[in-house]
């Protein structure tokens, strides 16, 4: 049985931000194009975190402001990543084993984001939206 990579289910285009970004900022591009993750990136383009829904969550609760905090101090960091090559199974695995949703799939720059959502469509056979 060949097992299939990710980067035949992942996400794309990826939305990345900036680290020095305001988290209102990070929010209103989310809302944008309706995702529930993005990838942070540095000035060479190299993912250095992510930044979740479940971040704003926390930034609610916390009743901080998110026109003054940045991406930097609420994203998750470091970044766990796979590769485009890597099997729908060992990227599955890998996001129980972390409890992570969402994880960035990267060749030398960031190519896409492998969300639970796109493992439970290809696991079922339904198409993404």
């Amino acid at each position: 049985m060949v097992e299939t990579p990710v980067s035949e289910i992942m996400t794309t285009p990826v939305l990345t931000v900036a680290p020095d970004e305001t988290l209102s900022d990070a929010a209103w591009a989310m809302r944008d194009t309706d995702i529930k993750s993005v990838a942070v990136i540095d000035a060479d383009c190299d993912p250095v975190g992510i930044l979740t829904s479940t971040d704003f969550v926390q930034l609610a609760a916390d009743e901080a402001d998110p026109s003054e905090a940045t991406v930097e101090q609420r994203m998750t960091a470091p970044v766990e990543t796979v590769t485009p090559d890597t099997t729908v199974t060992e990227a599955s695995a890998h996001l129980l084993d972390s409890g992570f949703n969402h994880i960035p799939v990267v060749d030398d720059d960031v190519v896409g984001m492998l969300t639970t959502t796109d493992i439970l469509h290809h696991t079922t056979g339904t198409a993404t939206a």
